[in-house]
């Protein structure tokens, strides 16, 4: 595994943890609307500055776009870009739908090379690097190769 994406699947699980430990007690959570059916919670928050945390300690010079603190600490014109989505569902995890997951990805000049998506719930962590394949837990995964929409699922 590439060692951006160790550090990615880091920073994902230290934000699962945050999230799952939220998700015991939905009830007193805060809740902010960003606009119609777009909400926030202080677990957003508190997921998206544990991840931004574990990042800039292992890459200081990486810009970040984040969903909810926007660019970070970058130069607009960074070879590399981080781009974090903290909790990925949030109106599934404040309705108590066990739905939603950490994304983030690694973008070089725009174009996203590096990408973890991790469902805390399940404990399966997705990833994926360009040109080198999309894994689940370790394990290599592959798109089905179904060529009609009705034999597909």
């Amino acid at each position: 595994m590439h060692p951006t994406l160790n550090i990615a699947v880091k920073a994902a699980r230290r934000a699962g943890q945050i999230i799952n430990r939220a998700s015991l007690d939905i009830d007193s959570l805060n809740v902010g609307v960003k606009q119609q059916s777009d909400y926030v919670t202080e677990v957003d928050r508190a997921a998206e500055a544990a991840i931004i945390t574990v990042l800039r300690e292992a890459y200081p010079t990486y810009g970040i776009l984040a969903e909810e603190s926007g660019l970070a600490g970058t130069d607009a014109n960074a070879e590399f870009q981080w781009i974090i989505d903290p909790l990925d569902g949030t109106t599934n995890f404040i309705h108590g739908v066990p739905q939603y997951a950490v994304s983030i990805g690694l973008a070089k000049r725009g174009i996203v090379q590096q990408a973890v998506v991790y469902d805390a719930n399940r404990n399966e962590i997705f990833t994926a690097s360009k040109g080198g394949g999309a894994f689940l837990n370790g394990k290599r995964i592959r798109v089905a190769k179904r060529t009609r929409l009705d034999e597909s699922l």
